[in-house]
């Protein structure tokens, strides 16, 4: 478990206590956020089950883990942000989804000023960078190839029709990098599959109840000339898997998503969708505290002396298809994480490198 031990690890290299200035506060101080969209989605239900179960590992007491909901409003979730750091700022460690790239460098001028921490996923904001000298409380970006998401599971779809036919397309939020990359995923694919006609796209905001209505009316405009139906993540895929049921037409038109959330890991195999990419909400939800727990309890230099990529790096993704569903239909084991995740030493394990 965490303990402020030496010799003090970075990315791989050690280091002697002359050598860095430690950021080090009692456990018991220690506040562990993730301040994410929602939880209503089962990716969201994810990230916060992985920040829970790293704060219970890590000996924090269980009013010291924090959800911040922001739901959708960029506003809300910077103040949020600034009314918890009313408080003992130095000691607190904010894990990021961001509701919209622009709201990352406030989130990050924010930390810097008050000496929070703060790991982003998703959104990045821009040209600012963790490792840029005043940006010291950035510890990390964990990317998720987002374009590289969008490809996999859109060569899954188009080879699931036979690379001909109309397909249909759920966009997420069109303002923020995960959305607008997984679409350009799948117009690259589309250029290769020259047989397949994108018939339609619109965004549904990564909700399904937004999805479903839409999925109707295409249904009803476009009919049997919709093959298959690609959505930009797993919620919105069973806003269509919602519509085709109601239509009788469940697993007769192939789905896409992404997030590998259990649900739809579980249609993958069931035969209602067709593929989803994993980036681990569970890992998602917990790796970024455990950065930051490592930091404040003196177990890793400070990040300013942290490989460069290390401090902005890409994860490891999944292609989930029915031929490994059945491996991911299980609810995330923490000691999985415990052991090749969460331990200070190997916090870069999934890094396949640079996101800059």
């Amino acid at each position: 478990m965490f303990k402020n031990s030496l010799p003090i690890i970075v990315a791989g290299l050690m280091l002697t206590t002359s050598t860095v200035a430690l950021a080090v506060c009692d456990k018991s101080e220690i506040r562990l956020v993730n301040s994410i969209r929602e939880i209503a989605q089962p990716y969201h239900g994810l990230v916060n089950g992985g920040g829970k179960q790293l704060a219970a590992w890590a000996g924090i007491k269980s009013n010291n883990y924090i959800l911040q909901l922001n739901h959708g409003d960029s506003a809300k979730q910077l103040s949020l942000m600034r009314s918890l750091l009313a408080i003992n700022p130095k000691c607190t460690v904010f894990n990021v989804e961001p509701d919209t790239d622009l709201v990352v460098q406030s989130m990050v001028d924010t930390a810097n000023e008050t000496g929070a921490w703060i790991v982003t996923h998703w959104g990045h904001g821009g040209t600012s960078h963790p490792f840029d000298e005043v940006n010291g409380q950035w510890i990390a970006h964990v990317g998720v190839n987002s374009f590289d998401a969008g490809v996999m599971v859109s060569k899954v779809l188009l080879d699931a029709i036979g690379g001909k036919g109309g397909i249909v397309a759920l966009q997420g939020k069109l303002d923020v990098d995960p959305a607008q990359k997984r679409f350009a995923g799948l117009q690259k694919v589309l250029k290769e599959y020259p047989g397949v006609t994108l018939l339609d796209d619109q965004t549904a905001n990564w909700d399904r109840s937004k999805a479903f209505p839409i999925v109707e009316t295409w249904l009803a405009k476009y009919g049997d000339k919709i093959k298959g139906i690609w959505a930009a993540n797993d919620d919105m895929a069973f806003g269509a898997l919602e519509a085709l049921r109601a239509a009788g037409l469940a697993g007769k038109i192939p789905v896409v998503g992404v997030d590998g959330t259990p649900e739809a890991v579980a249609a993958v195999q069931k035969g209602e969708m067709v593929a989803t990419a994993s980036s681990d909400g569970f890992y998602q939800g917990s790796i970024g505290l455990a950065m930051g727990m490592c930091v404040l309890t003196g177990q890793v230099a400070l990040p300013k002396y942290w490989r460069k990529e290390d401090r902005e790096f890409y994860l490891r993704l999944v292609l989930i298809t029915k031929d490994n569903a059945a491996k991911y239909l299980s609810e995330p084991d923490a000691s999985d994480y415990v052991k090749n995740d969460w331990q200070c030493d190997k916090l870069f394990n999934r890094n396949t490198g640079p996101a800059y």
